[in-house]
């Protein structure tokens, strides 16, 4: 990890007690003062604050650190997280501990219907067959 051309990580954190995990993105770098410098990923534990006491208050043994990819540009990056939040329905399942998806903090409090998914499958799978 860490090597160059890469800017970041997605990575999940496994919660071995209570079979919940946590899924987020971290760069190599940040910026202080307009220079770029290393960030904090070899010891970065995340940036959710719930995720964060959790982990002070529990033994480390308890979670499992599982680094899914890496990433050459902040666009991939980003959207690699986001694409995965949604493909595990993270803010509507009680598996996961993310409530938020890219900074946006909109109350999910209903599934996508199986109509919009079904609807939303059958466009996809049109496309696939006129670009093939």
């Amino acid at each position: 990890m860490g090597a160059k051309g890469y800017v970041g990580f997605i990575y999940v954190i496994y919660d071995k007690v209570m079979h919940r995990a946590y899924l987020g993105k971290k760069s190599y770098q940040s910026t202080l003062k307009g220079k770029k410098i290393e960030s904090d990923w070899r010891n970065y534990k995340s940036s959710s604050d719930y995720v964060t006491t959790m982990l002070a208050g529990r033994p480390a043994e308890e979670f499992q650190w599982i680094c899914l990819e890496q990433y050459k540009t902040k666009g991939t990056l980003a959207w690699a997280e986001t694409y995965s939040l949604c493909f595990v329905k993270a803010p509507t399942t009680k598996w996961w501990y993310n409530k938020r998806i890219e900074g946006i903090s909109w109350k999910v409090s209903e599934e996508i219907t199986s109509r919009h998914l079904e609807r939303l499958s059958n466009i996809t799978d049109m496309l696939r067959k006129q670009n093939a």
